[in-house]
Formats: structure tokens, sequence, C-alpha cells
């Protein structure tokens, strides 16, 4: 006997076609539910394995309102849909169910979303338990390392970031004896660096002073009870708990997520994970971080009493807590540039999928770096040391890609003189990367979906399967959802390649790394070519930023080479009139002599004792979005220490909120 479903289905002849076929393949139906409602009581006496869900029932509550229920339960299930708008199926795909059916659909369309909602559902726990596990491994190791109260919290930061994302953390605890307490927090500037952002440092940023900050803070009482909230829910709060809209606003942050913890000796600690994304908190979320107080409570108790009342009794040294050197951002995303945010949400993704075998499938619009983002999932995989073996479905005739992918047998057909052994082969215990899978012949497709389901190929003109043990990625710029639709790529083979999806935003999206990135491919067509770099003209960055990039990294890197080509060496980056023709969309502007600005070290102006030193501060602070510490912020860039370039924009009168 298969998997037990549910049926939630308004149509009665559709329900019971449904129920005949299911129990005829050897499924149990124990139920047809008509609304929400009836659907719930339903699970509550018999949980299913599997729901097959229609979005349109009778009463107030449609099939998407059960399937964020059924989400939050972890109970796998398919949407049966017929005549949806775009909004809807948008609202749909949002409570990520594990397959779409569109009505009328073939009964073997029906089993094979069945098995394919079966294997993601086992994948997808599979998953779960191997990352919740490697979590619990890490505290463990922040549990028993020497450390401070303060590196401590910071490596437990750290480890979570992975697991609950965040823009800004706060780290809040009380004494357990009089009214006392200790407030700090990082905020994320890189994939693993952190800018300290307590009171004080807050106070700057926000230009706030601190005996108000600390005002907020006292009048604001711990939360008690864990608990998340996004978007509206985060802003009702305000009123009562004023110091969260404080941070809101000075952060830019929309929801967060709390955990209260107490340690053995009685002290309170409350953890606030903040988070830009309006809704960047869900209950799988919030479950997680209650599995993880155990480990959590342990690493406070670690902490000596002595050392938490010396906390409480004075000002913490949080310049400690942080350390710009230890950025390990280069070494695990080589040759991916930017600290966008939306840019280390995938920097997350990969670090979460990367260890597990899962099948990924990066997703992204020409131009934007899915074959970098392939490139870090299996360098930081334990499939790292072996092959990693690339392919492009679109750069290979029709006719050719069997024989590529799974290798051909002497004489298979005319002109095969030789056994050959295919890509798959090749790759066997490492990595393949399938990019523009969208690309792929429909009646290949089959034999793609033969590897992912059984692990094995057959050559072109062979008898015998071959047992292989490769890692899938793909990845397209096309609309898989869109193909499927039109009976150009197979539903099947879709799920089985979407396990674990990853959207590369478009580099429209992420602007904060156009600057960075322009300083990247200058720096190093430079070193290529054996011109000097001398900067970028202010000019040239703001045109830069204002342009939408169709072609996104790629166009801006060809943009780049050939200003570095026109350009005389002699001075910053310009952008030449004929460059301005390749940004069709920008009006032409006159450059200014006065903008041209190259990067150079601050040393510069004390020798030749410029005017123009905040001027080009301020110049480089624009650029940076007034970011100073980490990789690409101003600090970087001048060849500044950060605190020596705070403490030079301080007596020059710089606020760097002004250019944020």
């Amino acid at each position: 006997m298969k998997e037990s479903i549910l049926i939630v289905e308004d149509e009665f002849i559709t329900a019971d076609d449904l129920q005949l076929t299911l129990e005829g393949a050897g499924y149990r139906v124990t139920g047809i539910a008509v609304s929400v409602q009836e659907a719930r009581e339903m699970i509550r006496r018999d949980k299913p394995g599997i729901v097959l869900l229609d979005i349109h029932l009778k009463g107030k509550l449609s099939g998407i309102v059960l399937g964020k229920e059924l989400k939050e339960e972890s109970i796998p299930f398919v949407y049966l849909s017929a005549n949806s708008n775009e909004e809807v199926l948008e609202a749909a795909k949002l409570t990520e169910p594990y397959g779409f059916l569109i009505k009328p659909y073939r009964e073997k369309d029906l089993l094979i979303a069945l098995d394919i909602a079966r294997y993601r559902h086992e994948q997808s726990l599979q998953s779960k338990w191997v990352r919740e596990e490697t979590l619990k491994k890490h505290l463990s190791d922040v549990l028993h390392a020497p450390a401070s109260l303060e590196g401590k919290l910071l490596d437990m930061a750290r480890v979570l970031q992975s697991y609950i994302p965040f823009d800004y953390l706060s780290l809040r605890f009380n004494s357990p004896y009089d009214k006392r307490f200790v407030a700090t927090g990082f905020l994320r500037i890189g994939f693993d660096e952190y800018q300290e952002a307590g009171i004080k440092e807050i106070a700057v940023m926000s230009g706030v002073k601190q005996e108000e900050i600390k005002r907020l803070l006292a009048a604001t009482l711990p939360d008690k009870t864990p608990g998340y909230y996004n978007g509206s829910a985060f802003r009702e709060l305000f009123p009562s708990q004023p110091v969260k809209g404080f941070l809101a606003k000075t952060f830019q942050l929309t929801s967060y997520l709390v955990m209260p913890l107490l340690s053995g000796d009685g002290f309170i600690f409350n953890l606030y994970f903040y988070s830009r994304k309006p809704d960047a908190y869900n209950d799988e979320h919030l479950s997680l971080i209650s599995r993880l107080q155990r480990p959590l409570t342990g690493i406070i108790d670690s902490i000596a009493s002595m050392d938490k009342e010396n906390a409480l009794s004075a000002p913490w040294d949080v310049s400690r807590m942080t350390n710009p050197k230890d950025n390990r951002t280069p070494a695990m995303f080589d040759g991916i540039v930017g600290n966008s945010p939306q840019l280390l949400n995938v920097f997350d993704q990969i670090a979460q999928v990367a260890p597990l075998d899962t099948s990924v499938l990066i997703l992204g619009e020409s131009g934007t770096g899915k074959e970098s983002i392939a490139d870090s999932i299996h360098h930081l995989s334990p499939r790292k040391d072996k092959p990693f073996i690339k392919i492009n479905c679109a750069a290979l005739p029709p006719s050719l890609i069997e024989s590529e992918l799974f290798g051909h047998e002497k004489g298979a057909f005319t002109g095969a003189i030789d056994k050959r052994i295919g890509k798959f082969e090749l790759a066997d215990g490492g990595t393949i990367f399938l990019d523009e899978i969208g690309e792929m012949p429909i009646e290949l497709q089959p034999k793609l979906l033969r590897v992912l389901q059984q692990r094995e190929i057959e050559r072109v003109g062979g008898k015998q399967p071959v047992k292989i043990n490769v890692r899938v990625i793909t990845a397209t710029n096309r609309n898989l959802e869109k193909e499927v639709s039109e009976d150009r790529f197979r539903l099947d083979l879709y799920y089985r390649l979407n396990v674990f999806p990853i959207q590369l935003p478009p580099l429209r999206e992420r602007t904060g790394d156009i600057v960075p990135l322009a300083v990247y491919f200058a720096e190093r067509i430079c070193r290529q070519i054996n011109k000097p770099f001398h900067g970028i003209s202010a000019t040239m960055l703001s045109e830069l930023e204002r342009y939408e990039w169709p072609g996104n990294i790629r166009e801006l890197e060809n943009v780049i080479e050939q200003s570095v080509i026109l350009s005389d060496g002699s001075s910053g980056l310009t952008l030449k009139r004929t460059l301005r023709n390749t940004l069709s969309k920008l009006p032409a502007q006159a450059e200014n002599p006065d903008s041209l600005l190259p990067i150079r070290p601050l040393d510069d102006f004390k020798s030749q004792q410029l005017q123009r030193e905040k001027e080009y501060i301020c110049s480089v602070l624009k650029r940076t979005n007034g970011r100073i510490r980490g990789k690409g912020g101003a600090a970087e860039l001048l060849n500044e220490k950060p605190t020596t370039l705070e403490t030079r924009m301080a007596k020059l009168g710089i606020n760097k909120r002004d250019f944020s």
C-alpha cells in the first residue's frame, strides 16, 4: 500500500474520479473534503501522507490558505487548478507546493505528480535532518571553544545565520537580581562579516544620543515568549515597544523573530533576529529555534557568571567582537562580487545546500552569474576534489547531446568508430552542471529523468545500464513552468530538478553591487592588458548605477572592458561617447572634469595638501552607499583603517547617513 491521500475538491465528479484512480494505483484515500474547514477536521483525525488540493473551494477560504498550513505542518501537497489567473498562481507558488496539476490532466500526469511529491518530500526531510544535525554540531563547537562572552555570542550568530537569516541581530540580557541589562547587536555587512552595532555605534549611525537610545531600551520590556512578527504585525508593536520602531527606522527593518533563553544562573537572554524582508520569518524558523533552546542555553551556561556580571557593570568592548579580516567570502565565493542583501541571501542558500547531494536548479536572467554559483556549490561540497563537468545544452546540436551526455558504444551509429565515455560517466563521484537546461530536446528529457531517479545511464547503442554517482546542478534563464505548460519541458523532470531552486537577482535589483563589480572588473582587466588603474570617474559610476543592465553582470563587464581599452591609462576611467551609445537608455551628459576622482590612498592628500579631502571622501561614500567597513567599503577603497576614516570624517563634519 502506498501513501494515504486526502482529496480536497468541491466538484463531486472530479473527486470521485480521483478516488477511483488513486485506489486503482494502490493509494489509500483517507477522505474527500469540499472546504478548508472540513479538510482541517479530516487531517486532525487521520493525518494523510499527501494532500491533493484544489485552489478554488466552497466557502470563504481558498486552497491557498490550507496550502500555507500544510507547509507549516510539513505535509506534502499537490495543487489542482483550472483557469487560475496569474495573481492566484503566484500566491499559490509562495506556499511551495510539491506539485501543480492543471485541469484537465491525464491519469499519467497525476501519478507522476504524486511520485515526484513523495520524492521531493523525502529529499526535503533528509535535507532538514542533515542540516539540523550539522547546525547542532556547530553550536556544540561554539559551546566547547574557549572564548569570552562577546566571542561566544558572535560565534553563535555566525552559526545561526544560514538557518535563521538576519540583517541585524540584537542581543539583550537582564540581571536576575535587579533592573540592569546589556543590549548590543551585529549588523550584517558581508557573508561572514558583521559590524558592531551596540548603543554607542547606533548613536553614531543614527545621530540619536546614547542617552535617548538607552531610554528607549528601558521603556521596552524584553519578550517573554518566542514568536515572530512580519510586516504590519511588526509595525503594530512600535507604540508599546519603541526601541523596535527606532531600530526599524535606523536599519530599514520590517520583521523580527525572538527567542528568550533562561540560563542556569538566572540570567535572561533574548535573541532578536531582524530582517529587511517583510515576510522573512515563519513557523518553520520558530520551530527550529525552539528545538535549539537546549544547545543555545548550553552556550550561555558555559559563560561564567562573573563574566555576565562584569558585562552588566561595564560597557562592552564591542570592537573585539568583529574582525574585518576574518571575512571568508572571497575564499568561499571566489569571483562573486557584492554584499547586497539580495546577494547575501543567495550566499546563505549556497551554504545551506552545498554540503548535501540535493539537486539544485539555478534560475535567473542571462548574465546574472549562474555558472559562478554552480562553481561555488561544487567547491563547497564534499565532492570538491572529484570531477566537475560543465555542459551547455544550448551549445550542442540536438543530434549530439545524447552521445555527449551518456556516451556511445562502438558502431552505435555511422562514425562511431570507438567507444566513447559520456559526461555523466566522467563526472562519476563528482558534480555535473547542465547549463541552459531549458534548451534540452523533449525527446532526451526521459533519459535525464532516469539518471535522477535510478542513478544510472545507458550509452547510445549500449545494452546494459551503467550505475553512476553524480550530483546534478542545472541552470536556465527560461521560465520552466511556462515551458511545461506548453509541452516543451516534462513536468516530472521539472519537479525532479527543482528540489532546491536558487533565484539569482538581476543586477538592476542589486544596484549597491554595481560599484564594487565595476572596480573589480576594471582592476582585473587593467592587469590583463598591463594598463595602470587610476579609479573610475564619479560621472561614469553615476551613469552605471542609473542604467538598468538588461545584460546584467556580463554586460557590465563588457562595458568596463571597452572603457579600459579606450582609456589612455593616465586618469580615471570615463564613459566615452561610444560607450554611452551602448547604454542607450541613459541621456547623454557632458563629462565634468571635476568629477574625475580616481581612487587613491588618503595619504596622497597629506603630501599634496589638497583642499578637496572632504569632497573626495564624500564621493567615495556615495559609491559605497555610506558603507565604511567590509569588502568594497569606503575604508578598503581608501586603504585606511575604518576607525581612522571615521575619525577623519568626524573632524570634517561628514555624516555617513547622508549617503545611505
